[in-house]
């Protein structure tokens, strides 16, 4: 009976120690599930608000793909979820039968101290079993037993009505577990549908697209010619403020070190350029959309956002240059110390040159490009392009 009980503490110890961290992983991985499901309800408002035109462009294309990558991700989470609540399914079950091993085990003790009981059973058994001692002594042995024996039955009952209630809860617990995986599953099924159905409009599109192949070409030089031009544009600004930095006064360069420290310590922390947005065209070369075997480049991340939404600093700097390049519409380039932020294809210029702006002040209005309302934001470490996700916060 004592190793019994040194099974079931055991026992209790191990499942506590499971439950936890089940536990803490299914608070994460429901965690990972909302805020995907948010990103894809902001993407769905934003394009709600521009899909005014029925015709394929390059934009809408961009608009789907992301769309795809964040409903795969969705579903992958769920499939995590499903195979999640599949081994707390497993590990129940394991649970549920160990407790009933266990009150089968103590139903037998039980049954067999009745029976022992049953052989002495009386007051007369007791009395002669108490006065059949040999000694004072041995009538005091003697009468312990009896109480020890009376209590260890009701302990017995006890344990067996603990397991009793142990099993139920297992059993109740294992009930809502299936209802989930059930509920999770029939989630994942609907989630599926939504992808097949982006997949179709992806494939349209691609095909009305692939049927202009000519222009996306033509597209395509115009917007590496407005690439190139805004890399040179930014290289010169940065070598003339490295000219200047090295000049300047030691005042000048503390509080230069101080901003660009500054800006270092909010990486993953700046606010986005635009309220309402997400990424439609992330950073680095890739494969074009439509056209085969030709690759693209975008040294910044594209955000599609909301009709003439308002574009902000990210960060406290100084309006370093203003220009207009032919494809990105106004760009903004600003300073923050060894840093600088770039807005391109803005429509309008709320700014002026070597104007000192704040985190979060208003510096201009996003553009149309591809049918869609879209900023190109960039962030450079003086000639270093920087991925600029690893700066933003993460929505």
């Amino acid at each position: 009976m004592k190793s019994s009980l040194r099974l079931l503490l055991l026992f209790c110890l191990a499942l506590g120690h499971f439950m936890a961290n089940g536990q803490k992983s299914r608070e994460q991985l429901e965690e990972e599930k909302k805020a995907n499901q948010a990103r894809i309800e902001r993407a769905q408002r934003v394009l709600n608000q521009t899909s005014r035109q029925k015709t394929a462009s390059l934009g809408k294309l961009k608009a789907i793909n992301s769309q795809i990558n964040s409903q795969v991700r969705q579903i992958d989470l769920i499939s995590q979820d499903i195979t999640l609540i599949e081994q707390e399914i497993g590990k129940l079950e394991e649970d549920k039968k160990a407790l009933q091993s266990q009150l089968d085990l103590l139903k037998r003790e039980y049954a067999e101290m009745l029976y022992i009981a049953s052989k002495s059973s009386g007051k007369i058994n007791k009395l002669s079993f108490l006065f059949s001692a040999r000694s004072f002594n041995d009538l005091i042995m003697r009468y312990k037993y009896l109480e020890q024996y009376t209590d260890n039955r009701k302990k017995q009952v006890a344990k067996i009505n603990s397991v009793s209630e142990s099993l139920a809860a297992r059993q109740k617990e294992l009930n809502a577990k299936i209802g989930s995986q059930q509920k999770v599953i029939a989630e994942r099924q609907s989630e599926t549908k939504k992808l097949s159905s982006l997949k179709q409009q992806q494939a349209k599109t691609i095909s009305v697209l692939a049927s202009e192949e000519k222009k996306l070409r033509t597209e395509i030089a115009n917007s590496k010619r407005a690439i190139k031009r805004l890399d040179n544009l930014i290289s010169s600004l940065v070598s003339k403020s490295v000219a200047k930095t090295s000049s300047a006064s030691v005042n000048e360069a503390v509080v230069n070190t101080k901003l660009s420290a500054s800006f270092q310590n909010n990486k993953r922390k700046l606010p986005w350029p635009v309220q309402n947005g997400f990424i439609s065209d992330r950073f680095g070369v890739k494969n074009h959309p439509v056209l085969k075997n030709v690759k693209i480049d975008n040294n910044g991340v594209d955000i599609q956002t909301s009709p003439n939404a308002r574009v902000s600093s990210v960060f406290d700097g100084i309006v370093l240059d203003i220009s207009q390049i032919p494809g990105l519409n106004n760009v903004i380039a600003v300073q923050h110390g060894e840093y600088f932020t770039v807005y391109a294809n803005l429509k309008s210029v709320n700014v002026k040159i070597n104007q000192e702006v704040i985190a979060g002040q208003l510096i201009g209005i996003a553009a149309e490009k591809d049918g869609e309302y879209e900023i190109n934001f960039q962030v450079w470490h003086q000639f270093s392009k920087e991925n600029p996700e690893n700066w933003l916060a993460r929505k």
